[in-house]
């Protein structure tokens, strides 16, 4: 019987993505969410649907939707347009410390994409899955355990057996029969198993943590100054204040594995290879200038 199981939700685009980045692209995709014991779903579940209710209550009566399936999404509640919203920056908090008290482990795999030669999107989405089947493996072995990966459906209401869902499993199966990594993760049953987020606090709850995921990535590798215009970079400096409580929740091996380091729960794969924009080069030549004015 699987005790554990990540809640997994992507932010950002697989798809390939110009620069200046036009809306309705980005140059970001993650992969992530929380490891949350199966056996207290029914306690999550409404600890988080009575957290909806206080934060957005007059949201969920003006809508056509039950409170359990009206859904607070990262977008909206750590969106640069909303950057400044105490209220969401608070629930956000909440929803943290709702993570730490049933002793949930944050896990992500963030690609900083390519321009010029951009990753195949479904193998990006399936390299992702299987940075994360490992560090999952790990967690359970350590904890003695056995999981299953819920992830969020991107294909809810489409035909059974067709879209993104179907390729990802089929995918995942031939690195857990195929791959010698791959079969040796044996505290991992079954396929991935997806979900419609409307139905699935923990989803829910993974929307939350893949955007601050996201977020914080986007802000420490592609604008770490605030918003790039020349390139459509965007500004997520707002996000910094979660960096702290997120990480007190982050994956992090009790032993050491290969190369003598401990397992971490985040991973970032940078392909980024866009020009450097005019306000980072206006930053260097003011920065050598300056020292060549000291020597």
């Amino acid at each position: 019987m699987a005790e554990w199981a990540p809640y997994l939700d992507e932010t950002g685009s697989v798809d390939p993505h110009k620069v200046p980045v036009p809306t309705g692209e980005t140059p970001l995709f993650t992969i992530g969410g929380v490891a949350l014991p199966l056996d207290r779903w029914r306690e999550y579940d409404r600890k988080y649907l009575y957290l909806k209710r206080e934060f957005f209550s007059a949201e969920i009566d003006r809508s056509s939707k039950t409170d359990s399936a009206w859904e607070a999404k990262g977008s909206y509640l750590m969106g640069p347009h909303n950057a400044s919203s105490k209220r969401n920056k608070v629930f956000c908090y909440k929803v943290l410390d709702l993570v730490k008290e049933f002793n949930g482990r944050v896990m992500g795999v963030s690609f900083v994409k390519s321009v010029r030669s951009p990753m195949n999107k479904t193998s990006i989405y399936t390299k992702g899955l299987q940075i994360l089947a490992e560090r999952f493996d790990v967690f359970l072995r350590e904890n003695d355990s056995s999981g299953i990966f819920i992830l969020d459906s991107r294909m809810a209401h489409s035909q059974k057996g067709k879209g993104l869902d179907r390729t990802v499993a089929i995918s995942y199966l031939s690195f857990v029969f195929g791959n010698k990594d791959g079969q040796m993760l044996r505290r991992i049953i079954e396929a991935p198993m997806f979900a419609d987020s409307a139905l699935t606090a923990g989803l829910q709850i993974a929307d939350t943590v893949a955007f601050m995921i996201y977020g914080l990535t986007y802000a420490e590798k592609l604008s770490p100054q605030g918003k790039v215009d020349d390139l459509g970079y965007l500004d997520y400096l707002h996000l910094k204040c979660y960096n702290r409580p997120l990480r007190d929740s982050v994956f992090k091996s009790l032993n050491t594995y290969a190369g003598g380091q401990q397992m971490y729960g985040l991973r970032t794969i940078n392909h980024h290879d866009a020009p450097a924009s005019d306000q980072s080069l206006q930053k260097l030549k003011q920065r050598f200038a300056k020292q060549e004015k000291q020597n």
